[in-house]
């Protein structure tokens, strides 16, 4: 296969999901999202035992990177993971883990 200029755009954008997802808090964040859908950082604090900090650092690192999205309802900010291609790649890699 010959990639052009297309090709190696795509090529750069899953390499920048590979990365984020390289992270372990980033990836048990993004099973959790996944998983059990839409919560807030208070919510999803016993991701590898972090800080309720570091959790937002790094969701907010997600979010810059269009991973997930946030929503603001009241005073809270609910975060998820809507792309397709990223559940895929969760669903392989949770594949043989129960």
């Amino acid at each position: 296969m010959k990639f052009n200029e297309e090709h190696k755009e795509e090529i750069y954008k899953r390499a920048e999901i590979l990365k984020a997802l390289s992270n372990p808090v980033r990836l048990c964040l993004l099973i959790k999202l996944i998983q059990d859908g839409p919560a807030s950082v208070n919510e999803i604090t016993s991701c590898m035992d972090v800080s309720q900090s570091a959790i937002s650092q790094h969701l907010s690192k997600l979010r810059d990177m269009n991973i997930v999205k946030s929503t603001k309802v009241e005073n809270r900010i609910f975060y998820s993971c809507e792309r397709e291609d990223v559940k895929r790649i969760i669903s392989c890699l949770m594949e043989d883990i129960k």
